[in-house]
């Protein structure tokens, strides 16, 4: 995996690498209108009572799955469906409470119901500006500290390449304490038979800017 580590705070950017091309957007307005005829689909947790995670435990709501991966370090982590009165909260309401434990990182894994993804998106709190915590999107790694001023805020991605699932996992050069996180409005964009068009196009738009930064 490549660790994209340095995105910078506008509407959008486009990065590259050999396995994919992820767009990074800021704004989630920007994001949908970028998405076309893709179908977005969202997870806002209210529907769910407060909960929390069992050591390899999965949520399977009828939008995704969340999987709270504990066995990679014997459950020294946290995840919880909070409610909007605790600390992390973004609007009020209930929302993924999230701590990655110490090294080797715990990692919380988004399941799209068996189906390909080319967006993902969600609205995200970290108390310590982001704090180390990735999303591993598509073979990527996108840290979200590396977004200049990042405390709060929507961050997604339009891939080149389908994904079927987006791991939340701490910094990978950072071992040696525990990450925090909240996440809510989790959302992703999945292609209707009409769609296929825009996907063409998408691909040969990134193959063009590709080719101009050579």
């Amino acid at each position: 995996m490549k660790i994209l580590a340095s995105i910078i705070v506008v509407s959008c950017v486009a990065v590259s690498s050999l396995q994919a091309q992820l767009t990074v957007f800021t704004d989630r307005s920007d994001w949908e209108n970028a998405l076309g005829g893709l179908i977005v689909v969202t997870e806002d947790f209210n529907s769910i009572d407060p909960f929390e995670f069992a050591d390899g435990q999965t949520l399977v709501t009828s939008n995704l799955s969340v999987t709270r991966d504990g066995s990679m370090n014997g459950g020294d982590g946290f995840l919880a469906i909070a409610d909007g009165s605790e600390f992390g909260n973004l609007d009020g309401t209930n929302f993924l409470d999230g701590e990655t434990g110490a090294s080797p990182h715990e990692v919380v894994s988004f399941d799209f119901l068996g189906r390909s993804a080319f967006a993902f998106g969600a609205d995200f709190f970290s108390p310590f500006s982001g704090d180390g915590i990735a999303l591993s999107v598509a073979g990527e790694i996108v840290l979200l500290d590396s977004i200049a001023g990042f405390d709060s805020g929507f961050v997604g991605v339009i891939s080149d390449s389908a994904f079927t699932t987006v791991d939340i996992i701490g910094n990978p050069e950072k071992l040696t304490f525990q990450e925090l996180w909240s996440a809510d409005n989790v959302s992703y964009a999945i292609p209707e038979p009409s769609s296929a068009v825009w996907l063409t196009s998408l691909v040969a738009a990134f193959a063009i800017r590709r080719r101009k930064r050579c």
